[in-house]
């Protein structure tokens, strides 16, 4: 079969590779498509917890093309999204409903092979059947949509909140849809690009705010004593340090971004505790995948203007770059 593969760190090769065959618990899924994500631009510089050779994709559902002959839930034909994270289910953090946590954690395109591959051999245990009405666009946002719920689930948005989100990627626009619909009166977004910022006010946002030099006071007409909820959607360590200036006091502060293991910022913690803060991280998903199933299956959230490119795999270094470069929206590669 024909796969992507991240040979060492920084380097993409489109190759040649042996079909996979189905260990007994587990199913060959031929992919329709993998979403391009921005954890696969860390993998990719060597800044996340993956080891190289390694076929990326995480993002992806599919047809069962084969079965395990332990496997008896899952069966050929089936469609499926793929859960790619794989926990134990007897370490503490298991027993504890906490799998994302697991000790013996692999992930699907992220510590095994993944989904920017025409197939993918996961546990049938990672899968999850799709309603018919799902599109095979739709099953490859169930991942990332799933990573939105968790993290609904780690703070709390009540009644006529507001919130601000900083970054309206793919994932900001997609924190923007679920927390309007979890009854938040007032949700901005700060953007740099203005194809975005005009999408977010489309998808939803009370107000969809350039940065620049108005920045700053554009937020405080908004929120004159700050925002309840402020969450970073880009993973940039100064964007990061600088989003806590808007946070009122009793405020919010969730890190969903992903940045580089090592990045560091400066916070005080007299701030921390004049202001009474919560600050929150939401790392993956955690049993997650049934109710961003549904949100999508009931039309909850819009993720068909989400995706800028539709491609094939032979396609995928230059819309990777240029994906990284933040010149697109979500990338699917279709195979």
């Amino acid at each position: 079969m024909q796969a992507v593969l991240f040979p060492q760190p920084e380097s993409i090769a489109i190759e040649r590779v042996p079909d996979p065959t189905p260990a007994a618990d587990e199913v060959v899924v031929q992919v329709a498509r993998c979403g391009i994500c921005g954890t696969d631009v860390h993998i990719y510089r060597n800044e996340y917890m993956s080891d190289f050779p390694l076929i990326p994709g995480h993002e992806f559902g599919g047809v069962v093309v084969a079965t395990g002959h332990a496997v008896t839930d899952v069966r050929v034909g089936d469609r499926v999204a793929v859960d790619p994270n794989l926990y134990c289910g007897y370490c503490d953090f298991c027993r504890n409903e906490q799998s994302n946590h697991c000790s013996n954690w692999q992930g699907v395109g992220i510590t095994r092979a993944g989904g920017f591959a025409e197939f993918a051999a996961v546990p049938a245990r990672a899968c999850y059947k799709l309603p018919e009405s799902l599109t095979d666009l739709q099953a490859a946002f169930v991942e990332p949509l799933a990573c939105v719920v968790h993290a609904l689930k780690r703070f709390r948005i009540s009644p006529g909140d507001n919130a601000l989100i900083v970054g309206g990627g793919p994932m900001g626009l997609l924190l923007l849809q679920a927390i309007r619909h979890n009854g938040a009166a007032q949700v901005a977004i700060v953007e740099k690009q203005p194809a975005r910022l005009k999408l977010a006010e489309q998808l939803g946002a009370s107000a969809a705010i350039a940065v620049g030099p108005e920045q700053d006071e554009q937020l405080r007409a908004l929120a004159p004593r700050g925002f309840g909820v402020v969450i970073d959607a880009t993973g940039v360590p100064a964007v990061i340090e600088r989003s806590f200036q808007y946070l009122r006091q009793r405020g919010q502060f969730l890190q969903f971004g992903v940045t580089p293991k090592d990045a560091t910022i400066r916070i005080s913690p007299y701030d921390l505790f004049h202001n009474d803060w919560t600050i929150i991280g939401s790392f993956a998903l955690c049993y997650t995948f049934q109710p961003a199933i549904a949100m999508l299956a009931s039309g909850v959230v819009d993720v068909n203007p989400l995706v800028s490119d539709e491609v094939p795999m032979t396609n995928f270094a230059d819309l990777f770059h240029r994906f990284a470069a933040g010149q697109t929206l979500k990338v699917h590669i279709v195979t």
